[in-house]
């Protein structure tokens, strides 16, 4: 009888602090008898580190990927589970592992994702710009032609956008966002969770013009989304009331019905709110 398939586990590992680990990912790596990574050293270390017997250790990065695959599904397919860990951080964002999991769905074997360390979060969460909704690109493409493309998305998304940057890059991308964004507000994150984490808040111009910008670490930039009066569409308050309506007919209380409208129609929350109190005094008028 054919053994069942084992499953594959992605697990988080911090992307500076090593205290930024789940204790389900601590218990999980000490489970596991193969785990594939990016770097085999990094993962030795993180394991001594937590005194975890080291298992055997594959490497699997963007140079080798396809060459690995065979041999990770041999593994799962005769029984055994996977753990896959990233560098830093979780696997699937912007590593090796996403073919990974569209070949695992192909072949009916279970992925786990547990919940764990990303610079995407904290990046966006400390800037103080509507996260209702965003969109994270990661590394931006380096083919001009695609970059291109992806600056002009960024420069008519009417919510925030974020980016990963390296450091000797950084300046020249941050010019490439002014060229195609104007001089908009935005958020840069500096070695989130690490000894020197840092986040600097201003205009394109003003970060761009500022000398003492440290040029060290890995960056995450939030670009704050294109003004409501260059991309939003004309709304008329009878949609507006349409969605409010909706939202109450959902079950949803006063603040959770302007969130929702704020983040449709690119209100401010306060303009949101009052827009929802109006609505519902006319209701009771």
């Amino acid at each position: 009888m054919k053994a069942a398939f084992g499953v594959i586990y992605l697990v988080p590992v911090p992307i500076g602090n090593l205290g930024d680990i789940t204790l389900r990912a601590l218990e999980i790596l000490k489970a596991a008898d193969l785990i594939a990574c990016e770097d085999t050293r990094k993962t030795a270390f993180l394991l001594s580190h937590y005194e975890i017997p080291i298992p055997k250790l594959i490497s699997f990065h963007k140079f080798n990927e396809r060459q690995r695959e065979e041999t990770l599904f041999e593994h799962i397919e005769t029984g055994h589970d996977l753990v896959v860990v990233s560098d830093a951080g979780s696997p699937g964002i912007s590593d090796p592992s996403e073919k990974l999991v569209q070949m695992a769905i192909e072949r009916g074997i279970k992925i786990f994702a547990l919940p764990g360390a990303s610079a995407l979060i904290p990046a966006i969460t400390t800037t103080g710009m509507n996260a209702q909704q965003f969109q994270f690109l990661g590394f931006l493409p380096s083919e001009p032609a695609k970059r291109k493309r992806k600056l002009k998305e960024i420069s008519l998304y009417p919510f925030p956008s974020v980016i990963y940057e390296s450091p000797h890059r950084l300046l020249t991308c941050l010019n490439e966002l002014l060229e195609y964004c104007g001089n908009r507000r935005i958020a840069i994150s500096r070695e989130i969770s690490k000894l020197h984490e840092e986040h600097v808040y201003g205009t394109l111009e003003d970060i761009i013009n500022d000398e003492e910008l440290t040029l060290k670490g890995e960056f995450a930039i939030v670009i704050q989304g294109s003004p409501e009066e260059e991309s939003s569409p004309e709304f008329s308050q009878l949609d507006i009331d349409f969605h409010i309506a909706k939202c109450l007919k959902a079950g949803m209380g006063t603040r959770e019905s302007s969130m929702e409208i704020a983040s449709i129609f690119s209100l401010t929350k306060s303009a949101a709110y009052n827009t929802v109190i109006a609505y519902l005094k006319r209701l009771s008028s």
